[in-house]
């Protein structure tokens, strides 16, 4: 069972949640230490008949128990802070997991045989265990303090101040007398444990720079992006208010245009009436041209009107329960008479009954009617336009197909760009129709696109926008 939650070692530093993790693995080893303990004596004893006092060994493994279930909670008490005390407490409870493990190995030792048990050697595992987690000055400390040990126990069983266990029936009784054996193991011992200390400590010295250095290189690219996110926002924050002021005055332009305009067509339509006196055929046809030329400007500031509207939110005002059904049929009287002069075959393909969805009906009419005129004034004499609206599962899509000129490949992506108008297109517009569109339906929640030449029929266009059934806040 791991010792901490995945969840609280993201909370820790890196230093200290590689001395947590680390006093983790050796209380998760000591476990098999101690169940490899048991094994060890019950067939050292039970397959091998090697004689020697294993009720000691069982009790000293119950220590082990009791001890390790204290360090595991003490691990799992380390919590990180803001003092930096989570470092020296983790070394202060591995210096004591280390002492505690090298006391009970010498305890074992001794009723083990001693100097003839090939596992005097384990001291090596405890340095090693050491040098990760504590300073080098530390494990040096705790090897010369591991030779102590064991030179002390052996100096004790051959000067006969406390007996020696004789592993019988595997190594002869006389061997921990052997003094040459007794300096040759001590020897050998004491320059493992010092070469390991020499190797690990310079290991993990190193891996401890390059993670301090690791640490502080991100330290250093979090300042950096973390500066750079609040330049970029504060230049998005000014442009986001540079763009809401030029709407703003985009709007009351617009409005001031407006209505001088509106009053130069009405004289206009008064005077090309003849309310106003007999008109010959030439100032007819001036005025006329006037008349179309404002008509076009009268559109313009229209669809410039439509632009601050939408991007301030206020088509949300306007957002209520609608029959998307009706909508549709209120666009088509106009459509119909348009596609009739022209000598296109309209047709509607829409179902009988439609849920009904929150948006605004003036809004979508408006998408509709410029999609439809769009593939009404593109598409030649003895052509068809479908007007084809369907349920989905999630949501209620539209599509206006036509058999017209198409779209060049190259136009497709800028087809919804404010002032964007195809390159063969002739006619002109104020390129703000499909951008306006596309506004309108993002402010209802739908997606809105364009394909050429149509997949159904490979000629042509077909532009289809989506309305969800059910939108946030409904």
């Amino acid at each position: 069972m791991s010792l901490f939650r995945a969840g609280d070692k993201n909370q820790y530093p890196p230093e200290e949640a590689a001395l947590v993790m680390r006093l983790g693995v050796f209380v998760t080893m000591r476990w098999l230490y101690i169940v490899g303990a048991i094994i060890t004596t019950l067939v050292a004893s039970l397959v091998f008949h090697i004689g020697f006092p294993t009720l000691p060994v069982y009790i000293i493994c119950v220590f082990m128990v009791l001890y390790n279930l204290v360090l595991r909670r003490q691990v799992r008490s380390l919590k990180p802070d803001n003092t930096g005390s989570v470092v020296q407490r983790a070394r202060n409870y591995g210096n004591i997991h280390i002492m505690l493990d090298m006391v009970t190995l010498t305890v074992i030792l001794h009723f083990t045989g001693g100097i003839e048990n090939p596992f005097i050697f384990f001291f090596v595992f405890h340095i090693i265990a050491a040098s990760i987690v504590l300073p080098y000055r530390t494990v040096y400390t705790l090897a010369t303090a591991a030779i102590l040990m064991v030179t002390l126990l052996v100096g004790l069983e051959y000067a006969g101040v406390i007996p020696h266990h004789n592993l019988v029936g595997f190594v002869l009784p006389e061997r921990y007398q052997q003094i040459s054996r007794i300096l040759a193991v001590l020897v050998a011992l004491a320059f493992l444990l010092y070469v390991s200390t020499y190797i690990i400590t310079a290991i993990a010295g190193e891996l401890r720079k390059r993670q301090r250095q690791v640490m502080e290189l991100r330290e250093q690219l979090l300042e950096e992006k973390t500066r750079e996110l609040e330049e970029s926002s504060r230049e998005i924050a000014k442009l986001a208010e540079e763009k809401n002021r030029f709407l703003r005055f985009l709007g009351v332009a617009a409005h001031d245009l407006k209505a001088p305009l509106a009053a130069i067509q009405s004289y206009m339509g008064v005077m090309l009436g003849g309310f106003s006196g007999e008109l010959n055929d030439k100032q007819k046809n001036m005025l006329q041209r006037s008349s179309i030329r404002i008509t076009e400007l009268l559109n313009l500031i229209s669809d410039l009107l439509d632009i601050p509207r939408i991007e301030t939110g206020q088509i949300v005002q306007e957002m209520k329960e609608i029959s998307l059904r009706q909508a549709v049929r209120n666009c088509l009287q106009d459509q119909r008479n348009l596609a009739r002069e022209k000598g296109i075959k309209l047709k509607v393909e829409m179902p009988e009954t439609l849920p009904r969805i929150r948006g605004s009906s003036p809004r979508l009419q408006q998408v509709i009617t410029n999609l439809m005129n769009n593939a009404l004034t593109f598409t030649p004499a003895e052509g068809s336009v479908i007007l084809r609206v369907a349920e989905k599962e999630n949501d209620i899509q539209v599509e206006v197909i036509d058999t017209g000129i198409g779209i060049p490949p190259q136009d497709l992506p800028r087809m919804f760009e404010d002032f964007f108008r195809a390159s063969n297109v002739e006619t002109k517009g104020t390129g703000l129709g499909l951008s306006i569109a596309r506004r309108i339906v993002t402010a209802h929640g739908g997606k809105i696109w364009a394909q050429s030449p149509c997949p159904d029929s490979n000629c042509g266009s077909k532009f289809t926008f989506t309305l969800p059934k059910k939108m946030e806040g409904r």
